[in-house]
């Protein structure tokens, strides 16, 4: 699903759902090797811009997500740059041998109500598989990275959100553990 951040900022993913044949989630399908995750730089800005660009392009029919501004990718620039930058998040690409990105996840410290355990927790923001790379298990790599990476920060929690509009992110999520605890309702005004 697109960006939607805890708080009221937008984050996150999409994913198709594993099939019938697909192994179960404690055992990744195998990925087309090889296939490496590392840590995105602002090097790789360009990369991170259009992957994450393709990833809200996907969800055009959303009623949150479908309304992508004229100015999306100028302003995507600026973010995914300060993001990049940012020492309390982490965007991570998925490269075949060659070096070409096949995936990316981005996952940030998330803060909790003050009256709610646990104080912080790790977010997933963003994922995106590019489509003839899906099933492959790069999916599993990349939330591997976010895993350890918010183990490191000592949180025991990750979180995300997905599209309603989205079932196959919603199956793969919960293939991979994950529960779903809240809804989003969203309701248009009419014009005065």
């Amino acid at each position: 699903m697109p960006e939607r951040r805890p708080a009221g900022r937008r984050g996150s993913a999409a994913r198709p759902a594993p099939s019938a044949t697909t192994p179960p989630a404690t055992t990744p399908p195998a990925t087309t090797p090889p296939v490496t995750v590392r840590r995105a730089t602002p090097d790789d800005l360009e990369v991170v811009l259009a992957m994450r660009l393709a990833l809200l392009r996907a969800h055009a029919g959303n009623v949150v997500y479908g309304r992508l501004r004229a100015d999306a990718p100028e302003r995507a620039r600026r973010l995914f740059a300060e993001q990049l930058a940012s020492p309390h998040e982490a965007t991570w690409l998925a490269v075949d041998a060659a070096g070409g990105a096949l995936g990316i996840l981005r996952c940030m410290e998330g803060r909790g109500s003050p009256l709610l355990d646990p104080p912080r927790y790790g977010y997933v923001a963003s994922v995106w598989v590019a489509p003839e790379a899906r099933r492959t298990g790069i999916l599993h790599l990349l939330m591997a990275a976010a895993e350890a990476w918010t183990r490191e920060r000592g949180l025991d929690e990750l979180r995300l959100h997905a599209a309603a509009d989205n079932a196959t992110a919603t199956a793969a999520w919960q293939a991979m553990g994950f529960t779903v605890a809240e809804q989003l309702f969203v309701r248009r005004l009419p014009a005065d």
